[in-house]
Parts: structure tokens; C-alpha cells; sequence
């Protein structure tokens, strides 16, 4: 656990110096937030003291905000403790977010009928820091998997979703992105190599799709293209997931990644007018 020297957000990056910030700039808000992601990254209630150790807040403003929280709704105690968890209340922000995105509202059809084609699940991505963020995801027709959780992140570096956002930058931008990013092995098969990792990037130029193969999951090939919107500025990639020994590589890229392309170019088509 972080405490108030080392006081990181969710996705472990320091907050911003306050000399470098607006006067606008509402620091209670921000610790607010600090306690909501506390419980990010947890399966289990929390207790105060926890929330205080994970925020590095002082433990009698944790116990502030908690109650706050607690008050409008957006915590829950459980019962027979002291300890709490999110409600379901916050799933209005997702709710909002969903219905007002236009990405992900005009991509919608276009993964349906591109999960229908093929019988496996299409997730939708958006960028957001060094990972990508899923906003949309539909399940294989296979799968035991009947509800993938919406909002699960992942890194760029690893993913089919994220190499195919990546793409789409500008040399700088996308250098930037991978030097902030904790580039390690999630399995044994996760690409770490700065040039490999290009390479893979790169090549979305010449195929308009690249595939990771067990990268984040073991047993997982994910094929990956990039959309666009006004301007043909990278917005988000979509991707469609399969498992091993069922598919292959060449499988995949003979079967899947034309339909991928095509679902890809006519999102992005859909985005600009």
C-alpha cells in the first residue's frame, strides 16, 4: 500500500505539483476522486484505515469524504461492519458516458453485425492514458462469458487494440505514450522488446490490422484495427477475440481479419459524415 509520500492515483501516476496548477483547480474534488479509485483495483469492501493507506489522505479526511460518499449515495456500508464498497450508483456516469459518446453510439451496428458475421466476441476500445479502455463488448456466441464488464482496461503496448490506436499517431505522440508505459511481461508471451513493439505498430500501415497472440491472456489471439474520425484522427480501435487451440494465427488472419478491416473502415466512414 501507497502512503502520503508516494501518493499515486489508480493507474499509478503521481498527481500533478499544485505549483503548476490552475487557481481553478478544486483540490478537494480531486482527493475525492482519490477515494473512489481506492477501490479500483479491490475486490473486497474496504475498511478506513485501508482507503486512508491507499489515498495517503489523513485518516480523518478519508473518514470525511467516506461519509460524503456514503451520504449521496455512491458507497455502501456492508452490513454487520464498517467497511464499504461502490453502489450501483455510479454506473450512471457509465450509463451517461454510453448514451452521449458518439464513437461509441455510431460504432454499435457496425460491431453487432460484425459479431454476427463471425460468431466470436468484438470489443470496442478508446484510448485513455498508456491503456486502452473497453467501452464496448460484445461475447462470442461460444463463450461461457455471458456479460464482459465494460470499462476493463489494458495496456497499449500488448494489445491488438491498442498497437492499432497507436498507429494512427504521430511519431512523438506515440513515443510518448511508451515511454510512460509499464512495459513488462503479463504472460510469457507479452512483447516488452521497444523495437519488436514497433514493428507491430508499424505494420498496421501496410496489413490495416495487427494480431497479439497471448499477450495479456494466456490462450487469447486478439486481431486489432484502428478507426478514425473527422480529420482522420485516431479515435479508438476495435478488435475481435478468439481462443487457442480452436484458432490460429493463420486461421485468424485468413477468416477474421478482413471482417475486422471492413468493421473498422465502415466506423470510421460512419464518423465523418
Amino acid at each position: 500500500m501507497t502512503n502520503a509520500a508516494e501518493l499515486l492515483t489508480h493507474n499509478g501516476k503521481k498527481p500533478s505539483a499544485e505549483d503548476n496548477r490552475s487557481s481553478l483547480f478544486v483540490g478537494s474534488v480531486e482527493k475525492c476522486f482519490f477515494v473512489l479509485h481506492a477501490f479500483h483495483q479491490s475486490k473486497k469492501p474496504l475498511s478506513l484505515t485501508e482507503v486512508a493507506l491507499k489515498t495517503g489522505l489523513g485518516k480523518s479526511a478519508a473518514q470525511r469524504f467516506c461519509y460524503t460518499l456514503v451520504e449521496m449515495g455512491y458507497l455502501e456500508r456492508e452490513e454487520g461492519s464498517r467497511r464499504m464498497f461502490p453502489s450501483a450508483k455510479l454506473l450512471e456516469f457509465s450509463y451517461t458516458f454510453l448514451r452521449s459518446d458518439p464513437t461509441n453510439t455510431l460504432a454499435a451496428p457496425y460491431l453487432l453485425r460484425a459479431r454476427e458475421i463471425c460468431g466470436q466476441a468484438v470489443n470496442l476500445a478508446l484510448p485513455m492514458e498508456q491503456d486502452v479502455i473497453y467501452v464496448s463488448r460484445l461475447p462470442s456466441f461460444h463463450s461461457p462469458i455471458v456479460n464482459p464488464i465494460i470499462g476493463g482496461r489494458a495496456p497499449m503496448f500488448c494489445t491488438a487494440s491498442g498497437r492499432a490506436y497507436l498507429s494512427t499517431l504521430p511519431d512523438k505522440d506515440r513515443a510518448k505514450i511508451l515511454k510512460e508505459s509499464d512495459i513488462r511481461n503479463l504472460t510469457p508471451h507479452t512483447v516488452t522488446d521497444p523495437a519488436e513493439i514497433l514493428r507491430r505498430i508499424n505494420e498496421v500501415s501496410d496489413k490495416g490490422y495487427t494480431i497479439a497472440v497471448q499477450e495479456c491472456i494466456i490462450g487469447e489471439i486478439s486481431v486489432g484495427a484502428p478507426i478514425y474520425g473527422p480529420g482522420r484522427q485516431g479515435v479508438g480501435a476495435i478488435n475481435i477475440c478468439v481462443t487457442m487451440p480452436n484458432w490460429t494465427v493463420e486461421r485468424v488472419e485468413e477468416e477474421l481479419a478482413p471482417i475486422i478491416c471492413q468493421t473498422a473502415h465502415d466506423i470510421t466512414i460512419a464518423l465523418a459524415n
